[in-house]
């Protein structure tokens, strides 16, 4: 793989998602303050119920990544049009699909989710605008994911920025001029469909020889294509059963207060969460075309040195969890109740994320990659299974913290011991050598960082929020410096200098 390549990938997911958090938290007061309350709550349950057709994928996204990475290695073109273009189809007929539900919900919809009279149209009308940018949007993400197999995330990315900065420009002046619900779905639609007409212009640009036609979709491809992606799909979905079922366990024991707080520990692993899948998923391209030229030893060496690299960047950020969580809920929220209450549930969610990161991190990409989700998928299910019945249990003996544990545990069998086992095995690696390369080596630069910690603690740098920003982003350059000469090997030093042309 081109280290080059893949660094520049992974910093533009970084700078993107930033953007994005930012932009979210600026324009969020803003939307409420000129929609009022029952106008912001109308965009973000239709934008809640827009989210649900994300099922529709079905895994096929991750389809397109796979299998136009390898045919693309290969340099079979009719292979790589045959297979976007069934995609394609199948995509048309889900966008349909939801075009078709969206009009369908129009009458009840004021009736299902109790939207009061004066707002009852306009809710309406942006349901049908979002229907519309869904049938168009179904379609057209298969070029996003020809880009994303060519590994050009940076193409996305710098396409999707300007699209970000031009659709919230003009909620913000939609919001000004005129807020109402009805101009907020159409700039929201218009958003939805320029972005596939750029996917659709830069992957044409990027790959020429791609031809994607309903006359190419070959019902006989489904079976292949299904198997896959209904692998991908579990996977995903056992993750979701994982990460995010934990909130109505706990209203449904606790009530409302609980889940709040909850659900703030929760967000802050979250936001880590986020940046680490930003940076594997530029992983799977690659590894398709490493496992379609069936060079075992590159996904060796991914395995090794790409677990090195991913707890590089999750263990500082677990330790400023750890040490100065409930600092960071105090300061965040500007009350001290939520830090003192909602650092024992970071704790260990923030362990659960090591775990998590440590078993799924780049297992996922290499199986992904090499088509073999099924026994990684049943691995992931059983732990949120687990995770979900422990969960029931424990938040009646133990209360939310019992919920946080009971993520904790089963991720930290299936992370640390479960799947790293089986990737050792399918790849023929040692799994003791796993565990001494992917901890053992990665605990030694967290030293000087608790130093740092303790010592910007007592000067109290972590009572006011640039101070603690500037002390976390010490931490990560720190712990960065001490792993290249320890966590590293001089080989992997000089691997990663030559890569980057330096060397």
């Amino acid at each position: 793989m081109d280290l080059r390549r893949l660094i520049r990938n992974i910093s533009s997911q970084w700078l993107a998602l930033g953007a994005q958090l930012l932009i979210s938290v600026l324009m969020t007061p803003f939307m409420v303050l000129r929609l009022g309350k029952a106008g912001y709550g109308i965009v973000a349950l239709i934008s809640g119920l827009v989210g649900y057709s994300g099922i529709l994928y079905f895994g096929l996204g991750a389809a397109v990544v796979k299998f136009v990475a390898e045919h693309h290695a290969r340099e079979d073109y009719d292979e790589l049009n045959a297979t976007c273009s069934t995609i394609f189809g199948v995509y048309l007929a889900f966008g349909a699909l939801c075009f078709v539900l969206a009009l369908a919900l129009i009458g009840p919809l004021p009736y299902l989710f109790k939207i009061p009279v004066a707002h009852a149209n306009d809710a309406r009308i942006m349901l049908a605008l979002m229907g519309l940018g869904l049938l168009v949007q179904f379609p057209g993400s298969v070029y996003g994911g020809v880009l994303m197999g060519l590994e050009r995330f940076d193409v996305m990315n710098k396409y999707n920025f300007v699209l970000l900065i031009l659709r919230s420009a003009a909620v913000f002046t939609v919001l000004l001029v005129r807020p109402t619900v009805v101009l907020v779905g159409a700039v929201t639609m218009a958003s939805l469909i320029a972005e596939q007409a750029f996917a659709y212009v830069y992957a044409k640009r990027t790959l020429p020889r791609l031809q994607l036609s309903l006359a190419r979709f070959e019902r006989a491809r489904l079976k292949v294509l299904f198997t896959f992606s209904g692998q991908s799909f579990l996977f995903t979905l056992s993750e979701k059963l994982i990460n995010y079922t934990d909130e109505f366990v706990i209203a449904q024991a606790r009530g409302p207060d609980a889940v709040t707080l909850y659900v703030i520990p929760l967000r802050l692993v979250d936001y880590a969460r986020d940046a680490l899948d930003k940076a594997t998923l530029v992983l799977m391209p690659g590894v398709s075309a490493t496992a379609a030229r069936g060079d075992i030893a590159a996904l060796q060496s991914l395995w090794r040195f790409g677990n090195k690299a991913v707890m590089c960047l999750v263990a500082p950020v677990a330790l400023v969890f750890l040490m100065w969580g409930g600092h960071v809920l105090t300061l965040w929220l500007g009350n001290e109740s939520y830090g003192r209450e909602g650092m024992p549930i970071l704790f260990w969610l923030a362990l659960a994320f090591i775990a998590q990161v440590a078993g799924r991190g780049i297992a996922r990409p290499i199986f992904e990659g090499l088509g073999e989700l099924s026994t990684p998928a049943r691995i992931t299910v059983a732990e949120g299974v687990v995770n979900l019945l422990l969960s029931i249990v424990l938040v009646r003996l133990w209360g939310v913290r019992g919920v946080a544990f009971a993520t904790f545990l089963p991720a930290a069998v299936t992370g640390l011991a479960v799947m790293p086992w089986f990737v050792c095995k399918r790849l023929g690696t040692s799994y003791l050598k796993h565990l001494g390369n992917t901890f053992l080596r990665t605990l030694p630069p967290l030293v000087p960082c608790m130093a740092l910690l303790r010592v910007a603690e007592r000067y109290g740098f972590h009572l006011r929020l640039v101070p603690m920003a500037g002390t976390c982003l010490a931490v990560l350059v720190v712990y960065l410096f001490f792993a290249w000469w320890i966590t590293f090997k001089a080989a992997d030093r000089q691997v990663i200098m030559a890569r980057l042309g330096r060397g």
